[in-house]
């Protein structure tokens, strides 16, 4: 296998984006030195594994998308077996990261809890309804709760909870656009976007919705003691006013990656002032 189809098969810019989840978690819960890298190597290889199982079971779907169809499954270059066991290989290594943080092996129960989320429940559902989009995104969610209890913090806590809310809302806008500048593709291959169901006249405002929830959450984080330098309190509230001009805005691809950047941003300060406080 070659590094492009190993990159199409674990979809590195997710699970760096999971990854990045769990570190700045793990950050906000009071862990340092190489413990957040822990967390965050053991959830790069869970996004990982669960894209690579997802991958195996809709290997089918994604033969009939041009944008898909060159994954490795799909394409035919790799047997569904061979993808199953690379599946669990990097569920265990998961595991074991997890279970080597100060959260000790309980917070290695966030492998199975996703796996279980997100392709056994997800990825049916994508074919039968619009609204798998919620269930999937529960398992999105997850990075930042196992930051923090891998930090040996209460994963139920109100800021862990916090934390999984912003994920979880940035998720709705960050899928509804990217359905939506391949709705074509997703209609081939049988799978119900968000956007079904919804007439074009009120999806904006659908969406709009979503958009300001997910600004809403980013404006508790320095309530919650997520965020404590004046400075980045001030880049969250311009961050969320941002996010509210975005609903009015047109241009979907645009709205796209400005929807990912926020996050990644928020990440950024969210880590940064983390860092500031331990210092």
């Amino acid at each position: 296998m070659n590094a492009r189809d190993l990159a199409r098969l674990l979809r590195p810019r997710i699970g760096l984006l999971a990854a990045a989840g769990a570190a700045a978690g793990h950050l906000c819960a009071g862990g340092r030195g190489v413990w957040p890298a822990l967390s965050a190597g053991g959830a790069l290889l869970l996004a990982a594994g669960c894209s690579v199982l997802n991958q195996v079971q809709e290997r089918r779907e994604d033969a009939r998308m041009a944008r898909t169809r060159e994954r490795p499954l799909a394409a035919g270059r790799l047997a569904p077996r061979a993808g199953l066991g690379l599946a669990a290989g990097l569920f265990l290594a998961a595991a074991a990261c997890l279970a080597l943080t100060p959260g000790g092996p309980g917070t290695a129960l966030a492998v199975p809890l996703a796996a279980l989320l997100y392709n056994g429940l997800y990825t049916p559902l994508k074919k039968r309804t619009s609204l798998a989009m919620l269930v999937g995104a529960v398992a999105g969610a997850l990075p930042p709760v196992v930051g923090f209890a891998a930090a040996g913090g209460d994963p139920l806590g109100p800021r862990s909870l916090l934390l999984w809310g912003i994920f979880y809302a940035w998720q709705a806008p960050h899928f509804w656009l990217f359905a939506r500048l391949h709705r074509a593709e997703y209609a081939a291959a049988g799978f119900r976007v968000p956007q079904q169901g919804v007439a074009e006249t009120r999806a904006g405002g659908a969406l709009a919705v979503w958009l300001v929830a997910y600004a809403a959450l980013l404006l508790l984080a320095p309530a919650f003691g997520l965020i404590a330098a004046a400075g980045a309190k001030w880049l969250v509230a311009a961050l969320a006013a941002g996010l509210c001009g975005l609903a009015l805005a047109g241009g979907e691809r645009l709205r796209f990656a400005l929807v990912n950047a926020s996050l990644a941003l928020f990440l950024c300060l969210l880590a940064a002032d983390a860092l500031r406080l331990a210092a």
